[in-house]
């Protein structure tokens, strides 16, 4: 598929949309709230990049887990998003996730390392750092994934896995990768290439993309993209978990049980968290 990219005309640091790979996204209608882009680097790395506006109302994104490792086509299978990205790290040793997997508010898997992507009841995105070996607060979220490694912070490209008690020397070297971004109105940008590139490169091209905070998730052999019935870039391993979006409302029957539920309990600051994280309490910001 990187073929069809013309590596020998790369105008400038970045050549974007239009301009790079069009691939899938030549047949989405303009209105479509998922879309397809890619870009290529001054390295000559090729990323699909697919984006999501969130502000949309129609856009659900959400957290995949299987206990075992299991074959991408019969994991998608189940779901049927539009688009979808491989999920957190996992052992080698016991195939299974390296942190956190929350799924529709319950706790599937739990590991405590590694920088969060989340998405709470009303479907807004957030990403934030988890302090390791610390448990962290799931009750104002309803899909999670932790145990990636961050990379953009705040607009500034700073990868650094060893503070965050990673020791996989792969993670320093250059490999094909997979990310997760938040922009500054909250959008999502799912980033991913099948070039050899550094935590720095992705994060620079992450950045070009519009991204405030991001997170790389699982890479090398795992690495794969998936977008409206094609993978842009097939995964060679079977996986434990996904990320993904769908085109329909987040606000469905599972979260009206969820409030619900809430007004049943009525815990203690719990309703006036859930509905912070909604209004965008911490001075209107898209991410924590």
């Amino acid at each position: 598929m990187q073929g069809t990219a013309n590596r020998g005309s790369v105008l400038s640091p970045f050549i974007v949309g239009a301009a790079a790979v069009c691939l899938a996204s030549a047949g989405t209608p303009p209105d479509r709230p998922i879309r397809y882009t890619s870009l290529i680097d001054e390295e000559h790395a090729l990323y699909h990049i697919v984006k999501a506006d969130m502000s949309s109302g129609s856009v659900k994104a959400e957290t995949l887990f299987e206990p075992n490792l299991t074959p991408f086509w019969s994991f998608i299978g189940k779901s049927q998003p539009a688009a979808a990205i491989t999920g957190t790290f996992f052992a080698w040793e016991n195939e299974k996730p390296v942190g956190d997997v929350l799924v529709n508010g319950v706790l599937k898997w739990q590991g405590f390392r590694g920088s969060v992507v989340a998405i709470d009841w009303f479907g807004k995105a957030h990403i934030f750092d988890s302090e390791f070996r610390k448990p962290v607060d799931w009750y104002p979220y309803r899909h999670a994934l932790r145990g990636t490694v961050r990379v953009v912070t705040n607009g500034v490209v700073k990868p650094n896995p060893k503070a965050q008690h990673f020791r996989d020397g792969r993670l320093w070297s250059k490999a094909a990768r997979t990310s997760i971004g938040v922009t500054k109105t909250g959008d999502l940008v799912l980033l991913a290439t099948s070039n050899k590139v550094t935590l720095t490169q992705l994060g620079n091209a992450m950045k070009e993309m519009g991204v405030h905070d991001g997170i790389s998730l699982d890479g090398g052999g795992s690495t794969m993209l998936y977008y409206r019935g094609a993978q842009l870039i097939p995964t060679h391993r079977k996986l434990s978990t996904m990320f993904v979006l769908h085109e329909y409302s987040p606000l469905d029957r599972t979260y009206e049980t969820h409030l619900e539920g809430i007004a049943k309990e009525q815990r203690t600051g719990s309703l006036e968290a859930v509905f912070d994280l909604a209004l965008g309490a911490e001075k209107g910001s898209a991410v924590d």
